[in-house]
């Protein structure tokens, strides 16, 4: 059975009849008789009766279109996913790169992306797969299925309520990710027991937004992007730069938006 039958079948029932439905396929007559013919014969079932009126459904036929109706539903919600599939970008990557770094530079052609947010260790695990197009990422992958194809890097700085005095580090909370490849909750680690601080002020949120929001309402501090809004950046400690690294699969023959990328410092 093919697609292109059903196609035929489902036209003359919804036309009523075989001369009708031949204009509106521009099929000759014959062409169509012989389809449905050859899809009773396959059938083993009559599915039409055929009178001076038209046609009428008989109860296979009444069976048939009703599963005609849901593979050709399937077939154009498939071809609408490709076709939406084939133009989205999917682009995977962290909270902190999202907001820092990849949301200015998508803003204009939002549409065009599709993004998911994970640990870098399942980022990689989805572009192997090529599950998605691309990773942004803190992590420097070794893998020769993977293409680094660019770099750049992040300023990072420890981060106060805007207007706020320096608090006393010993009293002050420090907001992280639980995930222990972060690079801002393991520069925070190191910071603290650089300064003999106990770890029992280090609290963990895993998410971005409430770690920058906890921050301005002067709940804590944090080390975050220096680009960040609504806080201030302490000025006393020295900033630091954290590479940014944008892979693809090397099987993969999608077109890179050169768009994303820009420098950062």
């Amino acid at each position: 059975m093919e697609l292109n039958d059903l196609i035929i079948f489902k036209t003359v029932v919804d036309e009523g009849s075989i001369t009708k439905a031949s204009k509106e396929l521009g099929y000759v007559q014959p062409n169509i008789s012989q389809r449905i013919k050859k899809l009773e014969q396959e059938l083993e079932a009559p599915l039409l009766h055929r009178n001076y009126n038209g046609i009428s459904l008989l109860p296979s036929g009444e069976i048939l279109l009703e599963y005609a109706n849901r593979i050709l539903h399937l077939v154009d919600e498939a071809k609408r996913e490709i076709k939406i599939g084939g133009e989205t970008y999917r682009i995977g990557t962290s909270q902190t790169i999202l907001s820092a770094y990849l949301k200015n530079r998508i803003n204009e052609d939002f549409m065009k992306y599709q993004l998911i947010i994970d640990h870098s260790s399942q980022l990689q695990a989805l572009l192997l797969q090529q599950k998605i197009d691309m990773i942004i990422t803190y992590t420097n992958h070794a893998s020769t299925e993977l293409e680094e194809v660019f770099r750049t890097k992040l300023s990072m700085s420890l981060q106060k309520a805007k207007g706020k005095p320096v608090p006393d580090y010993e009293d002050a909370f420090f907001f992280v990710s639980h995930d222990p490849q972060c690079p801002f909750r393991m520069h925070t680690v190191a910071f603290m027991e650089e300064h003999g601080l106990s770890k029992r002020k280090l609290h963990q949120v895993d998410s971005y937004s409430l770690i920058r929001e906890l921050v301005s309402q002067g709940k804590g501090l944090a080390f975050l992007p220096s680009n960040t809004v609504d806080v201030d950046t302490i000025d006393e400690l020295s900033t630091a730069d954290l590479p940014i690294y944008f892979y693809t699969n090397r099987a993969s023959q999608k077109r890179v938006p050169n768009d994303i990328f820009e420098r950062v410092f």
